[in-house]
């Protein structure tokens, strides 16, 4: 392949910007454009990647290969700039293929799962950093001890996150994979949950069965989902090793786990999170096959939830299972302080808000499928018991919210008053078959949210509409989680650029 100059279409997005670093910094010329400028835009300026906003066939002059978001295609299959490098005969792939081709000659540990995938590759590579193995890494979110998505290590291995949709993940063929979480998701590519599923096995069906590695072919898998025991269920034949982890919660205890199924599969390791603590910290012991792996010593997420419980074990399974001490794993996993937009703490402290001084906790999420929703509230009400809990969610992709609209309306029960900004498009157009204001009509006719209940629900409408709601119900005490996959974040900027100003 000639690459001396690639261009990114579509670049602002996390796991495309971070290969588009990756190659600048291994040589290659790199530029790139985005539909518009965004956080991510800015920071790849500030590295010297040139970053044109919108698409135009303009862009191509001295372009070899043009490397493309699959949501490009998605949302336009007749994209001028797209159509223009077919027309003159320049090289297209997804940044997915173009990663894969970078990953053929490494021992790739790859980390997939509809939940979690992002925070377990941050932490496994941190693990893997502090061990001394020098890990290459590329994660689908800024990790703050790197300062960026991506790390270039000298070592054979690779660490990477691996999303399924658009079958991306078939061009990583790992010596190990983890899966965090299997629950269908991506309605608008995939038609079944069968077809979901069936993505999952051919993509551990292709890992790397043949080469000479200090592992054999790897699978670590989620026993406490019952996707990934479906999962399981399909692979008896499978001949690599099979490493399962739990978490171990005791009989009274109020969290959400789903219960564990029965599977025909024999594990070749069994790790467990047990003396689970969750209330106003994150705490578990661990151990394998039942024998304790660190003594008397609990590790402390900085992190709140079980959920990033099962995220930490995963990493630590994997580490482990590369030859890595179980102190220098809790130490990584102890320091880490989350992902950029994964429960980060953005601001503690007072806001001037209508001639009010309010002390208020503003924490920036990414959570965008029901299931994540739920367990981030769940994870702040445990953590923060004293609060009241303010959820902003900006609802993403006109197919997700219709295709769950049931487990939407159940996802905010935890929240004391939810805010439901306008349905974020990325990669669709509205058809008008959905909006938010029914997500809000529908949950108001919950229990939880009914007029003597306590909770209260409100439709925001724009970004900057939703902001106007949210300073108008802001209590003293107030933990506000602002949520969404698109770009509500900006939601939080807004609040923290009006506090420099003096103006809020």
């Amino acid at each position: 392949m000639k690459m001396s100059h690639l261009h990114f279409m579509g670049i602002g997005g996390q796991g495309i910007s971070a290969v588009a670093q990756m190659a600048q910094v291994t040589g290659q010329q790199v530029s790139g454009c985005d539909q518009q400028a965004s956080a991510t835009v800015h920071a790849l300026r500030q590295v010297g990647i040139a970053v044109q906003e919108g698409h135009s066939p303009e862009h191509l002059a001295d372009v070899d290969t043009l490397v493309i978001s699959p949501a490009i295609p998605a949302l336009d299959p007749h994209n001028a700039e797209l159509l223009a490098a077919h027309e003159r005969g320049i090289q297209v792939m997804t940044w997915q293929e173009l990663l894969g081709g970078l990953l053929r000659d490494k021992c790739v540990l790859s980390v997939s799962g509809v939940h979690g995938k992002g925070t377990t590759t941050a932490m496994l590579s941190l693990a893997l950093v502090d061990a001394r193995l020098d890990p290459t890494c590329e994660i689908g979110a800024v990790v703050p001890r790197f300062g960026t998505n991506y790390r270039i290590g000298k070592s054979q291995y690779f660490v990477n996150e691996a999303d399924e949709f658009n079958h991306n993940f078939w061009h990583y063929h790992p010596r190990l994979a983890i899966v965090t979480s299997i629950e269908f998701e991506h309605p608008e590519f995939f038609a079944s949950y069968d077809a979901f599923l069936s993505a999952f096995e051919h993509f551990i069906r292709g890992m790397d069965m043949e080469r000479v590695w200090p592992i054999a072919p790897t699978l670590i898998i989620n026993q406490d989902i019952p996707g990934c025991l479906d999962l399981l269920n399909r692979l008896t034949d499978w001949p690599g090793q099979i490493i399962a982890y739990t978490v171990d919660l005791p009989a009274h205890s109020h969290v959400t786990k789903t219960a564990t199924q029965v599977s025909n599969i024999s594990y070749q390791a069994y790790f467990e999170a047990y003396d689970v603590q969750l209330e106003g910290e994150t705490s578990f012991r661990v151990r394998l096959h039942g024998n304790d792996l660190l003594g008397e010593k609990r590790v402390h997420l900085q992190l709140p939830g079980l959920y990033n419980v099962q995220n930490a074990l995963a990493a630590f399974a994997a580490a482990y299972t590369l030859g890595v001490d179980g102190q220098t794993i809790a130490g990584a996993l102890e320091s880490f302080t989350g992902n950029r937009r994964r429960f980060e703490i953005r601001y503690q402290g007072p806001l001037h808000i209508e001639g009010q001084q309010l002390d208020v906790m503003l924490v920036d999420d990414y959570a965008h499928h029901p299931t994540a929703i739920a367990a981030t509230l769940e994870a702040a009400r445990q953590r923060y018991p004293g609060r009241r809990l303010l959820a902003v969610y900006q609802p993403h992709m006109y197919s997700r919210t219709l295709a769950f609209f049931e487990q939407f309306v159940h996802a905010f029960n935890e929240a004391d008053v939810a805010i439901i900004a306008d349905i974020f498009p990325a990669r669709e157009r509205d058809t008008g078959v959905i909006h938010a204001r029914d997500l809000v009509a529908r949950m108001a006719l919950e229990a939880h949210f009914l007029p003597d209940s306590g909770g209260r629900v409100f439709y925001g409408g724009s970004v900057q509409a939703t902001e106007k709601v949210l300073r108008r119900e802001l209590h003293t005490g107030d933990l506000v989680i602002i949520m969404g996959a698109g770009d509500i974040y900006t939601l939080t900027e807004q609040l923290l650029q009006a506090r420099e100003r003096n103006e809020i």
